[in-house]
C-alpha cells in the first residue's frame, strides 16, 4: 500500500499550543515558506581524509629528519673526537717565556797585570851586579842591574878628544877671521881671501857642534849601563846573572830563577816586570749581550784558586766592535788588588750585573729536538678543546746554552706552548692531549740569564 502523503489532513497531527507563543498562535513550522533554512553540512569524503593524513605524515617525517640527522652527525663527531682524544698521546708542555730584564752573565777570564813589560839593555857588555830577583817589588827608576861596557868608555874618551881638537881649530879660525877683518878695513886683503877665512871659521864651528853632539850621545848611552825599572811593579822573571854577556840581541845566558824559562823564551830581555796593584782580565761577551755592556758596569770576580774568594771590579773599556769570527765583544775588566792576592795567570769567573735591553726567549733544554735539519721544537696548536692540540715542528736558532735552559734567537714567539716529553711517535700533525703544564720549567727559563 502506498504510504499516506505527508500533506494528508488525516495524517497531519493536530496543532499544539505553545505556552510561550503569544495569542496562542501555532509555532512556526520547520519548513516554513517564508524562512530560509541553514546550509547543509556535507561530510568529508574518505579520499580527502587519506590525502590530508599523508601530508601530515610527510611533514612529520621531514621534521624528524631535520632534527635527528644533525644530532646524529654531532653525536658521531663527538664520539669520534672522544675516541681520538682517548687514543691520543698525552704530552707535558711549557710556555715560551722571556728572560728577566735584569740579569747576570758569567764568563771565564785570565788575570793579567795592568802593566807588564820586558826590560832590555841598551848597551853591550857584561853584567857586574844585579839588585832585583823574582818577587821583588821595585819602584820606578830603581836600579836593577849594572853592566860593564869598556868599549863604550873608550868611545867616550875618544869623543872628548875629538871635541878638544875641534874646539882648538875653532879658536884658531876665529882668531884668523878677526885679523883678516882688520886687514880688510885697511884694504890690505881682497874680498875673496876674506870670504875664505869666514868659511873656515864656520866649518870649524860646525865640526865643534858635531863633536859635542857625539859626546852627548855617548854620555847618555853610558847611562844605560845602569838598568832601571820603567814603572813600579814586581819582578816576575830574571834572565841574567853576574858575568852574563849582553849583546845587541839581548841577554845570551839562560834564565835564572824564572821557572826554567830561557832567555830566548823571554825575547832576550834581562827582566820582566808587572804592575799588579791593579790587575785586569779580558772577557768575550756574546753578541746577544753586547748592547747591554757599558764602561763603568760593576763586575764580580770569583777566583777558584783562592777558595772562591770574590773581588770587586768594573768594566774599564770595550773594543767597540764585534769580532767577525766569533761574534763577541772584547771587554776589559779592572780589579783592585791591594793585598796582591791576585796573581797574573790565575783563572777567574767574571760576573757582570746589567739591565738587559732586549731579554731573549728561553726554553728548557729538554724541549729541543736535534735533527739533521737543525734544532727544532714541538709547538702545540690548541684545538676547540683546550686540553687537546696538534703537534707542529718549528726550526729554532739557539742563542746561548746554559745547560738546563737555552736562549732562542728566533723560531718561536712568546707565550707559545711547546712539548717537553718527546718521543718517536710524535710527528707533524699528531693529535695530542695536553697533560700537566710545567711551571717549574717556565721558572727555570725565566731565570736562565740570572743563573747561567
Amino acid at each position: 500500500m502506498n504510504a499516506p502523503h505527508s500533506n494528508d489532513p488525516m495524517t497531519t497531527p493536530p496543532h499544539r499550543h505553545d505556552p510561550l507563543s503569544p495569542h496562542g498562535e501555532p509555532p512556526v513550522a520547520s519548513h516554513g515558506a517564508h524562512l530560509s533554512a541553514a546550509p547543509a553540512v556535507k561530510p568529508l569524503g574518505s579520499r580527502r581524509l587519506v590525502m590530508i593524513g599523508v601530508g601530515v605524515g610527510v611533514v612529520l617525517l621531514l621534521l624528524l629528519v631535520v632534527t635527528l640527522v644533525p644530532r646524529h652527525a654531532v653525536d658521531a663527531e663527538l664520539r669520534a673526537e672522544a675516541a681520538g682524544r682517548d687514543s691520543a698521546p698525552v704530552v707535558q708542555v711549557t710556555t715560551v717565556r722571556r728572560a728577566a730584564t735584569g740579569g747576570d752573565l758569567a764568563l771565564p777570564g785570565t788575570i793579567q797585570a795592568l802593566h807588564e813589560g820586558a826590560i832590555y839593555a841598551r848597551v853591550p857588555g857584561y853584567v857586574t851586579r844585579w839588585y832585583a830577583d823574582i818577587g821583588t817589588v821595585v819602584r820606578a827608576g830603581q836600579v836593577l842591574a849594572e853592566i860593564d861596557a869598556p868599549e863604550l868608555e873608550q868611545n867616550v874618551q875618544q869623543a872628548q878628544g875629538q871635541l878638544a881638537q875641534t874646539r882648538a881649530a875653532l879658536n884658531l879660525a876665529k882668531a884668523d877671521l878677526e885679523r883678516w877683518r882688520s886687514l880688510a878695513r885697511d884694504s890690505a886683503v881682497t874680498g875673496q881671501e876674506m870670504d875664505q877665512k869666514q868659511a873656515a871659521y864656520e866649518a870649524a864651528a860646525a865640526s865643534t857642534a858635531a863633536a859635542e853632539a857625539n859626546l852627548r850621545r855617548l854620555v847618555q848611552t853610558r847611562q844605560y849601563t845602569r838598568v832601571t825599572a820603567p814603572f813600579t811593579g814586581m819582578i816576575t822573571a830574571r834572565s841574567v846573572d853576574i858575568g852574563s854577556l849582553i849583546t845587541a840581541a839581548g841577554a845570551t845566558s839562560a834564565a835564572v830563577a824564572s821557572g826554567g824559562a830561557s832567555g830566548a823564551g823571554n825575547g832576550g830581555s834581562l827582566f820582566r816586570i808587572s804592575a799588579t796593584d791593579t790587575v785586569r782580565t779580558f772577557i768575550t761577551v756574546p753578541e746577544a749581550y753586547a748592547s747591554s755592556i757599558r764602561p763603568g758596569l760593576d763586575a764580580e770576580v770569583v777566583v777558584q784558586g783562592l777558595a772562591n774568594r770574590q773581588f770587586t771590579g768594573f768594566v774599564a773599556r770595550t773594543a767597540g766592535a764585534l769580532d767577525p769570527g766569533s761574534r763577541t765583544l772584547l771587554t776589559e775588566v779592572d780589579i783592585a788588588n791591594r793585598d796582591f792576592a791576585l796573581l797574573p795567570g790565575m783563572y777567574a769567573q767574571v760576573k757582570l750585573h746589567f739591565p738587559r735591553v732586549s731579554p731573549p726567549l728561553t726554553i728548557p733544554a729538554t724541549a729541543l729536538v736535534i735533527r739533521s735539519s737543525g734544532p727544532q721544537v714541538m709547538i702545540v696548536e690548541p684545538g676547540r678543546d683546550p686540553r687537546s692540540g696538534t703537534i707542529h715542528f718549528r726550526n729554532v736558532q739557539i742563542g746561548r746554552d746554559y745547560g738546563a735552559t737555552v736562549e732562542l734567537a728566533g723560531g718561536v714567539i712568546e707565550g707559545q706552548s711547546i712539548v717537553l716529553n718527546q718521543n718517536a711517535d710524535l710527528v707533524e700533525g699528531t693529535k695530542v692531549r695536553i697533560g700537566a703544564v710545567s711551571s717549574v720549567a717556565g721558572d727555570a727559563a725565566r731565570g736562565a740569564a740570572a743563573k747561567p
